[in-house]
C-alpha cells in the first residue's frame, strides 16, 4: 500500500510527493545505526553458506568472507592501526578490497583508496596528508622507485603488498599479504567502540572549484543509503550476482558495488574492466550477472552486439548507468535493447554527489523513470531547489540549485572547515543541507531533472573525470600563458563522454606556437594520453557574460564551430 496524497503546499521539501511511490513500510523502516561491519554481519547470519565473491583470486561464502575479515582486523591491531587511524589503499577490482574495507571498519579506523595508476608525488602526499602509517598495493602497480621514494620521504611505517608472486626489491619494511596475515595469527582481535558518526571512508571529489577535494564519509552515510536502496522496488535479491569491474576508490563503487551488494547477500563478481571494450558482451554471457552497473559505453556494446543476437538474457533483474549524462536518444536505443530481448527493464540510474555518500535521486522501477528525469528521491532522503540568491526554498518546475537533506550527508572535507561550509549549510529552519551546485527542478509528482552543472566537470572516455580548473592552473604555469580555459566538447566516438579543449591567450612577447609545444609537453608530464586537451585553439580575447566572467558556453560553440 503506498502514502496517500494530502494537501500540497507547493514546496517538495514540506510535501515529499515522491514518498507516494513507496510502502508504507518502506517509509516506516528502522534505520540502521551501526558499523558497516556489524550491518553487514547482521544482515548476512542466515546465509554464511551462501556464495558472497566471486573472483579471479577465488570463490568464497559468507563464513568465509567473515573469517577472512576477522583475520584481517586481527593483524591490523597486531600491527598497532585502530581508531582514528588511515589507511590507504591502491588495489584493482580484487577480494582483498572487501576484507581490507570491513576488518578497518571492525577496529575502529578509516580508509583512502586510491586509483591505480596514481603517481608517486600524488602517493606520498596522501601518506603524509592523512599521517598513514599503512599503505596496501598491488604488487604490479609498486615499482622500485615508488617503494624508495615512499620510504624516503614520507613517514610509511609499511607497505604491505598484494598479488602473486614476490617483488624482489623490497625493502626489509615491506610484508607480503601472507606475512601480514600471519602476524595477526597470535592476536585476540579487541572489541573496539565504534560511533557510527566516525569517519569511515574518504573520498575524492571535483567539488565547486574542480579541484579534488578529500570527503569524510562515515558508517552512517554508507548503511543509511544501502538502507535505502534496499527499501525500493529494485529486484535485489539474496544470492543474485552483482557484477563490479571497477576498484571501490569512489563512493558510488564503495556503497553501491561493495556494502550494498554484501548486505544483500548478493555474490560479488568482481572482475577487470575488459582491456577490450567490445568484448563486454562475451563476459556477461559467460558470467550471467543478475545486476549491472556500467557507463554508456558498455551498454552500447551490448546493444550494438551481434553476438547476443538470439541469447537468452533473462537473467538480467536490472541495467545501471551512473557517473555520465544520458542523452534521450541513448536511453531510447537501450530501452529498445531491452523490449527485443524480451526484458522486463528500465534503464536505472540517479543522481546525487560523493558528499551525500552517492545517490539521493534515483528510478526504482518503471513508474519512476522518464526519459530527461533521474528519478525521485530515496524514501529518506529529501531532494529541491533553492535560490542561489536569496536561498529560499523554490516551488515545483522552478529552477534553482538542487540541495540534499539527508542522514548519508558527508561529515565534511578533511581538514578544510570553511569550504565545508561552503557546502554544507544550515538552512532557516536549522536543517543542515548539502548544495550540489546543480541547477535543476522537482516537479509536482516528486521528479527530480538536473538542467547542468554549476561546476564543471568533464568525463572522458573510458571512465577519466577531468576538472577544469585544475588543468587550467596547470597550463598557466607554462611561460607565456596569459589566460587559458577548459572546456568540454562532446566525443563524437564514444556516445556520453566528452574531450577537454584549451582555449589560450598568449602573451604578446612571446611566439604563439612555442607556447602551445611547451603546453603539450607539461600535460604529456601530468596527465595520461587521454586526459589531455585534445586541441589548443588560439584566441585573441576571451568571450565573457555581462558580469564580466568567462562565457563558457560561448567558448564552446566557437569549439564546436572549429571542428
Amino acid at each position: 500500500m503506498e502514502k496517500t496524497e494530502k494537501n500540497m503546499t507547493g514546496y517538495p521539501s514540506i510535501d515529499r510527493p515522491w514518498l507516494k511511490y513507496y510502502k508504507n513500510d518502506y517509509i516506516a523502516a528502522e534505520i540502521p545505526y551501526k558499523s558497516a561491519v556489524s550491518y553487514a554481519f547482521e544482515m548476512n547470519q542466515k546465509r554464511l553458506d551462501y556464495p558472497a565473491i566471486d573472483s579471479l583470486e577465488g570463490k568464497y561464502t559468507y563464513r568465509e568472507t567473515f573469517d577472512l575479515i576477522q583475520k584481517t582486523a586481527a593483524a591490523l591491531q597486531s600491527f598497532g592501526f585502530g581508531k582514528g587511524d588511515i589507511a590507504l589503499i591502491m588495489l584493482p577490482a580484487m577480494s582483498y578490497e572487501v576484507f581490507l574495507f570491513y576488518a578497518i571498519d571492525m577496529v575502529g579506523g578509516a580508509m583512502s583508496f586510491l586509483p591505480p595508476g596514481t603517481t608517486i608525488g600524488n602517493i606520498c602526499d596522501s601518506i603524509s596528508k592523512f599521517s598513514s602509517d599503512y599503505l596496501f598495493v598491488f604488487n604490479s602497480f609498486m615499482s622500485e622507485e615508488m617503494e624508495k621514494t615512499i620510504y624516503e620521504f614520507t613517514s610509511i611505517k609499511n607497505i604491505i603488498t598484494i598479488g602473486e608472486g614476490q617483488i624482489s626489491h623490497c625493502n626489509a619494511k615491506t610484508l607480503s599479504w601472507k606475512k601480514f596475515i600471519e602476524e595477526g595469527r597470535k592476536t585476540q582481535i579487541t572489541k573496539v567502540s565504534r560511533d557510527p558518526e566516525d569517519m569511515l571512508f574518504i573520498a575524492k571529489t571535483g567539488g565547486t572549484t574542480g579541484e579534488p577535494k578529500n570527503v569524510m564519509l562515515s558508517d552512517n552515510g554508507f548503511n543509511i543509503l544501502v538502507h535505502q536502496y534496499l527499501h525500493t522496488e529494485l529486484p535485489y535479491q539474496a544470492g543474485d550476482r552483482w557484477l563490479r569491474l571497477w576498484p571501490i576508490f569512489s563512493a558510488t563503487a564503495a556503497v553501491s558495488s561493495l556494502h550494498l551488494a554484501v548486505c544483500a547477500g548478493m555474490e560479488s563478481v568482481i572482475r577487470n574492466f575488459p582491456m577490450n571494450i567490445s568484448e563486454f558482451d562475451k563476459m556477461i554471457l559467460e558470467e550471467k550477472p543478475n545486476h549491472l552497473i556500467m557507463i554508456p559505453q558498455l551498454l552500447d556494446v551490448l546493444e550494438k552486439s551481434t553476438l547476443l543476437i538470439g541469447k537468452d538474457l533473462s537473467f538480467i533483474k536490472s541495467a545501471g548507468c551512473g557517473g555520465l549524462s544520458i542523452t534521450s536518444g541513448f536511453e531510447e536505443r537501450v530501452n529498445q535493447f531491452f523490449e527485443r530481448y524480451h526484458l522486463p527493464l528500465f534503464l536505472g540510474y540517479g543522481w546525487g554527489c560523493t558528499e551525500n555518500s552517492s545517490s539521493a535521486a534515483m528510478r526504482m522501477n518503471k513508474r519512476t523513470s522518464r526519459i530527461g528525469y533521474v528519478g525521485v528521491p530515496l524514501v529518506d532522503t529529501i531532494v529541491s531547489a533553492f535560490d542561489p540568491e536569496s536561498g529560499k526554498e523554490l516551488s515545483y518546475n522552478e529552477e534553482g540549485e538542487l540541495c540534499i537533506l539527508s542522514q548519508t550527508a558527508m561529515l565534511g572535507y578533511y581538514e578544510e572547515p570553511e569550504m565545508t561550509k561552503n557546502v554544507l549549510k544550515k538552512h532557516v529552519d536549522g536543517s543542515i543541507w548539502i548544495h550540489t551546485g546543480d541547477l535543476g527542478i522537482v516537479n509536482e509528482d516528486g521528479f527530480v531533472q538536473v538542467h547542468g552543472r554549476m561546476t564543471r566537470t568533464i568525463f572522458v572516455f573510458p571512465t577519466a573525470k577531468i576538472y577544469p580548473t585544475a588543468m587550467e592552473n596547470v597550463i598557466s604555469k607554462v611561460p607565456g600563458v596569459l589566460e587559458n580555459a577548459v572546456i568540454a566538447i562532446p566525443d563524437k566516438r564514444h556516445d556520453g563522454f566528452e574531450i577537454p579543449v584549451c582555449f589560450l591567450v598568449c602573451e604578446d612577447d612571446y611566439e604563439k606556437n612555442s607556447v602551445v609545444e611547451n603546453i603539450k609537453k607539461l600535460c604529456e608530464t601530468v596527465y595520461i594520453e587521454h586526459e589531455r586537451p585534445q586541441r589548443i585553439i588560439l584566441i585573441d580575447t576571451f568571450p565573457l557574460t555581462k558580469v564580466g566572467k568567462v562565457d563558457y558556453k560561448a567558448l564552446e560553440e566557437l569549439a564546436e564551430f572549429d571542428l
